[in-house]
């Protein structure tokens, strides 16, 4: 089929579009537009590879001078052949109806083990084989030797490429890696290196990520990519740890004794070398005297001997003297090794920076740093130099330079950690180093830097707005996906207890009861008694695994498990996961059933598709949490909080439903197969937890199927697959989840797709929902208002909407305002990633960033109405931080453009940067409204809410305080008395009623924040503190100090932190009463109170009555744990709240409302609306008495004309005509009047 995406002409070989994939294409198509980079999630099984082809393809066909070559990265060989069996259909399809042969290459490129043609070294089994055999064959020296001795032997499929393949190009044509072998048997040439030449000619390369992002890799293999390329990272949900692990090495004891071998060995050849052919080491010595950069050809078959990462600046400036001569350069590493040696012969764990160990290796070792960086590069100029033939013999020795050039190169984003033990359970002294890179951008900033176009794109980047953060780039579009069904074809649920009510969770405090493993149990022979086919089961970790089936083992229930289907284990053996792989669907094809119990973060969660009857269930035994207590781990999280300021729960959180999601995905592969998705743990219900699951499964995961004990899990399944076993007709998903050419020609696309989506939400909850409000019942609640407010914060905008009817006319009554619903009663509310702030650098952009969400109010608001609605753009946070001029700017161009494009009731007041006071203010008014405190008559407002309701002094109700504690700061409001004076900032009076003369509606509010006072920030100033005091205690030269019994940490909890070059672990003790005393010095009660009363730190606050009022806390107010003793002190030692004081709730939810400051910004910012309807009211009941008069007095004209002609003869009728002329004067300066009387309103 044919698609037009926004005047863009896209070939699609199949005969049907999914409405996703259309949307997808859309977002594309505007990310290449804007050259800019995407991140892009779309659901499992719904055409993504092919989307990205046809749309991306098209675009370089169209725009060849903008770009001209796609690099499609993927993950594994199948993975990548499957994105060629895609392109060779899109390519076929061009040419069909073209009728033309396409100009165009595609090529796959892999290993050399996974191309090599060569009879004997293709058969080798180990990756690292292939390579050193085929080195042997192919190195320049050796072939060089090869013209003097015919004996040593080379390569003839490189040697007959070298001599033809070069000048002969390859015909047009799609490759996968099985077209390439066979075409260099054909051609006798090597189609590794026939791929690699290719490359600079081919319109698509598809290969790993690892040829742009692992340095070593991509320094020869990507070099020559042109900036025009378009880069796509599918399956890139761990794109960052591929980042880090090709940054990282490990380093043990074993490594650095073979490392010695290959320094003595190396020795010995450059003995030899010296006594046979000394010119070779002194050609060598000339040429690292004139640099390190050599011809292209001669380094073409070394990649194997590729520095890990030098900039070009110093691959271009000459070797250090130093280790230039061969002998030097062999002492230098030896006394390199040597000091390493020592370093790792410790009794306890060192984590050090690497400056702090460049300092110390030139202190102890006089060694530099210059010459490190070029230890790796230098290794490589030697081993070429003395033709050394199995180069992976040298592997330990090429890590340990390696190592001293990355370390050597970064200073900021990596860490030196050194543990006496290998890993956590081992229990006999064996020293490892690893030098861990703690930040993914390092890897892939040059790919961002180079290309204008990287597109990231998996089925499970839920959170989205995290991988801007730890990637360190922003994003042109960033979207998320949902799936178009016409079925329910998944089952999320959410199981956390067993038919005993026992919670079950993989908690480690409970991995050990055997109620929890017995209840998973059940869940398992449950779920093989009545799904048929194949149930793939994750665990958390092998060990957890391993202790889980023994268990089982011991009760029964693998026995029982097996009565009804095969039972296969994953292991961390890759031969027998293979096999056993290979059983499972051998076992499910046959029809007996099997289940598969594997581990997430394996190689069946990432790279196995469990398509059809292969995958009917899948069970998450547990939250995939990585092990916490890996120092490695611990270094990244600090180093996330200090440089991202994301927190180690978010990113653990974060990282471990990624997993989750990723799990769970395997089960669905299109929009025929059906699945079950279990979540097996009760901690899956909390909402940080659920909120983390990918859109496309969240919206099929609704209450009814959380929370679920087994025996409520299994009824639903049982009736679910009876649904499923109805026969599935391709005329009942056409316009649904199936879309022709012809829907998308007769029906506008984008309303289509729309619709589509629409119609799977009656899938999920019946009838359909729509929230746009049509013309005809725009005119029927014609006496309906809007307005609309966009809260743009630091981490992302989001637009609300809120409705009113007429106001009554009544002084004692405010406007009726409420969230605008749609037909299933949920606000109507939309949120964009990142924030407004991102866009201070291009404020020209920030229209284009809020479109979405103007579009999407102008959608939701009858057109009618568009002119009336009040729209107003309020911004917190993100944009106080910027300056003053930037803030102009921004606003200034919104304002602008918003003005232009929209109808709206806009003003340059309704954009502005609120401050937190402000805020404060809008949040009170909002609580307050919801509670109705704001309504004269108490006996209306008692049957909204049971709440304690009391008159103040002024004989109205009394109004509820709010508390709002977040991460940096904390923010109390309240109303006062009379008495109090409104001077400074502190206290404001402000008025909610359309008459100012009315008292009923001023109030009188003090609000104030505490920067630095909220729950993180405190936590952290707490932690300075300790650890200020155990500095100052310690031995000067003590490199570790060790802090016990820490009371606001948990009970044997244990941190490391870094002040000073020095390691402080701090080890919990949890006493709550001891805390709470240290959290009231943070309070600085004893500062100067320039102003009385005051609350803590010298702030001004007025008394409290308690005994009437009532205070709401927002945000993470009740939240919190360290944390409950720091709200202990800061409420009653700082705020000075009664410590029998029990009136403090929790504001989120409110009479079932949904609390946001925006209602109140609303509420108070059309305050005066009511007046400028009863104006007009007035206005038009006046204008209708003097239209009555007009009437009049005009009928009174024309008869008296009518006489007049009768009378008069003909020969007056010219004098009759002049006094015509006078009337219609007359009556225009009437009309005009008119006009001015009947169009005369009351502004604001």
């Amino acid at each position: 089929m044919k698609l037009n995406i926004d005047g863009l002409l896209v070939y699609m070989p199949y005969d049907f579009i999914y409405p996703e994939q259309y949307k997808y294409m859309q977002e594309l198509k505007r990310g290449l537009d804007h050259k800019g980079h995407c991140i892009l999630e779309m659901p499992s099984g719904t055409g993504k590879t092919i989307t990205l082809l046809s749309l991306i393809i098209a675009y370089m066909k169209r725009y060849p001078d903008q770009y001209n070559k796609l690099v499609y990265c993927s993950r594994t060989v199948p993975e990548i052949e499957k994105v060629m069996s895609e392109m060779k259909r899109l390519i076929a399809y061009y040419e069909k109806e073209l009728n033309e042969k396409q100009k165009f290459i595609g090529i796959a490129m892999s290993s050399r083990k996974n191309l090599c043609v060569h009879p004997e070294v293709s058969q080798l089994r180990l990756g690292k084989e292939v390579d050193s055999a085929c080195m042997n064959l192919t190195a320049s020296y050796i072939r060089e030797q090869s013209k003097q001795d015919r004996s040593i032997k080379t390569c003839s499929y490189y040697e007959q490429y070298d001599k033809n393949g070069r000048e002969e190009n390859i015909p047009y044509g799609v490759y996968n890696l099985e077209d390439l072998k066979l075409y260099g048997k054909a051609k006798h040439w090597c189609p590794y290196f026939l791929t690699r030449y290719i490359l600079t000619h081919a319109n698509v390369i598809v290969y790993s990520y690892h040829y742009l992002l692992d340095p070593k890799i991509a320094e020869i293999v990507s070099k020559e990519l042109p900036k025009t390329s378009i880069i796509v990272f599918d399956e890139a949900h761990n794109i960052d740890n591929v980042c880090i692990d090709s940054m990282s090495i490990t380093l043990t004891r074993k490594i650095l004794e073979r490392a010695q071998a290959n320094v003595e060995n190396l020795k010995l050849l450059v003995q030899s070398q010296k006594q046979n052919d000394a010119s070779r080491l002194r050609a060598e010595y000339e040429n690292l005297v004139r640099g390190l950069r050599e011809q292209a050809v001669q380094r073409e078959t070394d990649v194997i001997l590729t520095n890990p990462i030098l900039p070009e600046h110093v691959l271009q400036e000459n070797v250090p003297g130093n280790i230039r001569q061969a002998e030097h350069f062999l002492i230098f590493v030896k006394r390199f090794l040597e000091y390493m040696k020592t370093r790792m012969n410790i009794q306890h764990v060192v984590r050090e920076s690497p400056p702090s160990f460049l300092k110390d290796l030139q202190v102890r070792v006089c060694i530099e740093r210059k010459p490190l960086r070029f230890c790796s590069e230098r290794l490589r100029s030697l081993l070429r130099t003395l033709e050394t033939r199995d180069i992976h013999m040298y592997q330990p020795l090429m890590l340990l330079c390696n190592f001293a050039t990355i370390i050597s190169t970064y200073t900021k984003g990596f860490a030196l950690i050194i543990e006496p033990f290998f890993d956590s359970k081992s229990t006999v002294y064996n020293p490892v180093l690893h030098f861990a890179c703690l930040d993914s951008s390092i890897a892939i900033k040059p790919v961002f830097d180079r290309f204008q176009s990287v597109i990231i794109t998996s089925g499970t980047l839920s959170p989205i707005d995290m991988y801007p953060k730890i990637l360190s780039f922003t994003p042109a579009i960033m979207e998320t996906f949902t799936m178009t069904l016409t079925r329910p074809c998944i089952l999320p649920m959410i199981v956390t207890r067993g038919n005993d009510q026992i919670a079950i969770t993989s908690k480690f405090e409970l991995r050990e009861d055997q109620s929890v493993i017995r209840n998973y149990g059940i869940l398992l022979i449950e779920m093989c008694t009545h799904v048929p086919d194949g149930i793939v089961c994750f665990f958390t970790s092998y060990i957890y695994m391993e202790h889980v089936v023994a268990t089982w083992y011991e009760l029964g229930i693998i026995g029982q498990v097996q009565k009804y289907k095969l039972l296969f284990i994953e292991t961390p053996d890759s031969v027998e996961t293979s096999l056993a792989l290979y059983n499972y669907q051998k076992a499910c094809d046959n029809g007996r059933g099997a289940v598969l119990l594997s581990v997430a973060r394996g190689k069946v969660s990432e790279g196995v598709d469990f398509d059809n009857h292969l995958g009917r269930c899948v069970i998450m035994f547990g939250i995939p949490y990585v092990y916490t207590q890996s120092r490695i781990l611990q270094a990244r999280l600090d180093y996330l909080r200090e440089n991202f300021q994301i927190r180690e729960n978010d990113f653990l959180t974060f990282d471990a439903m990624r997993h989750a999601a990723q799990c769970v995905g395997r089960v669905l592969r299109g929009k025929s197969d059906y699945g079950i998705m279990i979540f097996a743990d009760k901690r899956f219900l909390r909402s940080d937890k659920r909120q983390k699951i990918p859109k496309w499964i969240q919206e099929y995961l609704t209450d009814s199927l959380a929370n679920l004990s087994i025996e409520e899990c299994v009824q639903i399944v049982k009736k679910w697959l009876k649904d499923m076993a109805q026969p599935l007709k391709q005329e009942d998903q056409l316009g649904i989840s199936l879309l022709t050419e012809e829907h998308l020609l007769s029906n506008d696309a984008n309303s289509l797709t729309l619709n589509a989506i629409r119609d799977q939400k009656q899938v999920r909850n019946g009838p359909a929902v729509d929230i746009n409000i049509s013309e005809q019942s725009a005119n029927d609640a014609s006496d309906l208002h809007y307005g609309v407010v966009i809260d743009c914060g630091s981490s992302g905008s989001r637009l609300y909407i809120y409705i009113w009817p007429e106001h009554s006319g009544k002084t004692n009554e405010l406007l009726q305002i409420k969230q605008l619903l749609d037909k299933e009663g949920i606000p109507v509310v939309k949120k964009i990633e990142p924030g407004l702030s991102s866009m201070a650098k291009t404020p020209m952009n920030a229209t284009e960033y809020l479109k979405s969400l103007l579009d999407f109010a102008a959608q939701s608001i009858p057109s009618v109405k568009h002119t009336d609605t009040p729209l107003y753009i309020l911004a917190t946070a993100g944009l106080r931080f910027l300056t003053p001029r930037q803030q102009k700017q921004l606003l200034e161009d919104l304002f602008n453009d918003i003005v232009r494009d929209y109808k709206f009731l806009i003003e340059k007041t309704h954009f502005q940067v609120i401050s937190g006071e402000l805020e404060g203010i809008y949040s009170w008014i909002a609580i307050n409204y919801v509670l109705g405190r704001f309504q004269n008559d108490i006996s209306e407002s008692k049957s909204k809410t049971d709440d304690h309701r009391k008159l103040n002094s002024q004989g109205r109700q009394s109004t509820v305080g709010v508390l709002d504690m977040g991460g940096a700061s904390a923010q109390i409001a309240f109303e006062v008395s009379n008495s109090v004076p409104a001077v400074g900032q502190e206290v404001a009076e402000f008025s909610l009623g359309y008459d100012q003369h009315q008292e009923m509606f001023k109030y009188k509010i003090y609000v104030t924040t505490f920067l630095g006072y909220g729950v993180n920030k405190a936590f952290e100033n707490y932690i300075d503190r300790i650890i200020s005091i155990a500095l100052n205690a310690s031995l000067a030269n003590s490199p570790l100090i060790r802090i016990n019994d820490v009371d606001c940490l948990p009970r044997g909890y244990s941190r490391n932190y870094t002040r000073n070059n020095k390691t402080i672990t701090a080890i919990g003790e949890g006493d709550f009463v001891n805390c709470a005393k240290h959290l009231v010095m943070l309070l600085n009660l004893n500062a100067t109170c320039l102003k009385k009363p005051c609350s803590f730190n010298g702030v001004y606050q007025p008394q409290i009555n308690y005994d009437l009022q009532d205070f709401y806390g927002f945000s993470e107010f009740c939240l919190q744990c360290f944390k409950s003793a720091w709200l202990y002190a800061f409420l009653h030692d700082g705020l000075k709240f009664p410590l029998n004081y029990q009136r403090l709730r929790s504001a989120s939810l409110i009479n079932n409302n949904d609390v946001q400051w925006t209602l109140g910004a609303i509420l108070y910012r059309t305050r005066f609306f009511p007046l400028k309807t009863i104006n007009q009211m007035k206005n038009t009941l006046s204008n209708h008495r003097s239209y009555t008069n007009t009437v009049k007095i005009s009928f009174l004209i024309c008869l008296t004309s009518i006489i007049l002609l009768v009378i008069f003869s003909a020969k007056y009728i010219q004098s009759f005509i002049i006094r015509r002329k006078c009337f219609q004067s007359s009556s225009n300066t009437f009309n005009y009047r008119y006009k001015l009387l009947t169009s005369s309103t009351v502004d604001e």
